[in-house]
Formats: structure tokens, sequence, C-alpha cells
């Protein structure tokens, strides 16, 4: 066995809920009348909701009233999320042949504990995983890489000793930094330069990066 555990982000990576995030953060820029300013929702990718509430301040502090801003775009997601909750291709099944072959699966996410575990269930995968450590778990968030040590310990092994999966920036330093070998799925943004330079594998797919460290047959 190469891995004692496989570590996986969440939002992104397993479900395909950045979208539907951008989606309605920009109708909510609409609803107050902004425009071109995306670049602010990418900057808060892979954060912790205190940390992107920083970055929000910071883009769009001087233009909207932050919590009136923020209620608006939660509700617009909740309703979006109501309906439906997609999956990432290959997460399933990439789950179900880990859960067959016994290795245990954490996922290490950004978002709090309880809404990670609740939108895991709708989308049918929170039975295919042995536990979760969400962002209000920890006292760093990514790129720190204390979401990713807490994973491993939670399934009684050590990060070096996993590999880990990620679509963003900062969940891809934090993983690398744990120790874990880590594979890169990108989703809404390709890794910046720094990023690609720490030398981890970046994959079209997660089934595809699977194979490339030798996880998964293929």
């Amino acid at each position: 066995m190469l891995y004692e555990a496989v570590l996986f982000d969440m939002d992104g990576l397993l479900l395909d809920t950045e979208r539907q995030y951008l989606g309605t953060f920009i109708a909510t820029c609409e609803s107050f009348g902004v425009s071109g300013v995306e670049q602010v929702y990418y900057d808060c990718i892979g954060l912790r909701l205190v940390d992107s509430q920083k970055v929000l301040q910071k883009g769009l502090g001087h233009l909207v009233d932050l919590a009136s801003f923020t209620d608006t775009w939660d509700a617009l997601t909740l309703e979006a999320r109501s309906k439906d909750i997609p999956v990432k291709t290959g997460a399933k099944e990439l789950l179900g042949q880990l859960a067959d072959a016994g290795i245990p699966c954490v996922v290490a996410t950004s978002t709090g504990t309880e809404k990670a575990i609740h939108h895991l269930k709708k989308a049918g995968l929170y039975e295919l995983i042995s536990g979760v450590v969400g962002g209000d778990q920890v006292s760093s968030g990514k790129p720190n890489p204390e979401v990713y040590l807490r994973a491993a310990i939670l399934v009684g092994t050590r990060a070096p000793y996993c590999a880990a999966f990620e679509d963003s920036d900062p969940g891809a330093r934090a993983a690398h930094a744990s120790g874990a070998t880590t594979v890169q799925v990108p989703d809404l943004k390709y890794p910046s330069d720094d990023t690609c330079a720490l030398g981890h594998v970046i994959a079209q797919d997660l089934l595809s990066g699977a194979r490339q460290i030798g996880l998964i047959d293929g």
C-alpha cells in the first residue's frame, strides 16, 4: 500500500460548487450595481470564511455595504444549493474504489464542518469517506498545512504517509507543506507559477491524478 490514507479538499474538487458560488457572486454584484470584480471571488477560492471576508472587505468594502452584500450572496447560494450540489467527474468513482480497497479518505476543507457534512450527504459522497476536518477546526487556514495534518491524525496516520488532492493554490500549498504527496486538479483557476514550482502533480481530473501517483491502476 503506497498510502495509508487519502485526503481531499471539497469545493471545486469533489463537489462542482465553485461555479455555483461564482454564479451567485456575479448575480449579487449585479443586484448591487457592481461589475468587473470577479477577481475578488477568485482570490477567495480555497480560503476559510474568516480569511475570505478580509479579501471581500479589501476588494468590495469601498463599493458596497459588505454585510448586506454577503447576506444577499448567502441567500442566493442557499437557493442554488437547495436545488442541486453537483459532483465533479470521477469523484464518486475514486472514493468508491478507495473505500472498496479499505483506504481511509478524509475531507480537509476550508468550509465549516457542519456545512461540509451536509453538502457531502446531499451529494451522496458522505458514506464513502471516513471523516471531515473543516475550517472551523483549525486555528490557521490554507495555505497553512494544519487542516491536512489534522485530517491525517483523524485516521491514525501522518500526512507524509498520505496522498492529498486539491484544486486551489492555497490548498495545494497547504497539502504540499504537510508532506503529503500532492495532486492538484485545477478548477476555475490554473495554478500560478509559484505553485507550479512546488513540483507536485498537476492533473486534468481526479482519476488521472490518482493514476499518476499510483493510487489506482490504469
